[in-house]
């Protein structure tokens, strides 16, 4: 009976840091990585402050962030903690259904996006990215989750105004798209 006790403990405890690790949680309050996350209401307040607006860009914003659920963004410098990020990153893309989307490698630096696949080729449900710009001590690590409703023909706007790096990457996206 103990035996089961034991097994079901160690199960759950499992799970639970399973399920931590998949939403990358566990680096919110972490030393030497800097975390933000935007959440629905945020969105909700932004999208209200400036409903009156006659701006298109301003109507386009409001529409993107009125459908996102959150955004999460840790970045670090420190290199163990980088390597920490770096194993997540395999373990969420191992254990989650997400496509590539873009991939570029220059150096030692890599960028990549994923999408979680969402109603039309343009309109995903989930928008990842990861930067590795390499092993120095002054280079950066960064993961970004985006959730929720994501129209990748308009995401470049609201990252490139949070100032994410990688975030030109998406703007490149957007104008091969485009051509």
């Amino acid at each position: 009976m103990k035996t089961i006790s034991i097994l079901i403990a160690m199960t759950v405890a499992m799970l639970t840091s399973s399920i931590m690790a998949q939403d990358f949680s566990q680096f919110e309050n972490k030393k030497g990585v800097t975390s933000v996350l935007v959440t629905k209401q945020m969105f909700k307040l932004m999208s209200k402050l400036d409903l009156q607006s006659q701006d298109e860009d301003m109507q386009d914003y409001i529409k993107l962030v009125e459908n996102l659920e959150d955004i999460k963004i840790f970045i670090s410098q420190n290199q163990t903690t980088k390597n920490s990020l770096k194993a997540e990153v395999d373990n969420y893309l191992a254990n989650t259904k997400l496509d590539l989307l873009m991939k570029v490698n220059d150096d030692d630096n890599q960028v990549v996006f994923y999408v979680k696949p969402g109603k039309t080729d343009d309109l995903v449900n989930q928008l990842f990215m990861y930067v590795n710009n390499g092993d120095s001590n002054d280079s950066e690590t960064v993961v970004m989750l985006i959730n929720g409703l994501i129209d990748l023909n308009e995401i470049s706007k609201l990252t490139s105004q949070l100032d994410v790096p990688g975030a030109e990457s998406l703007e490149n996206l957007k104008n091969k798209k485009n051509k």
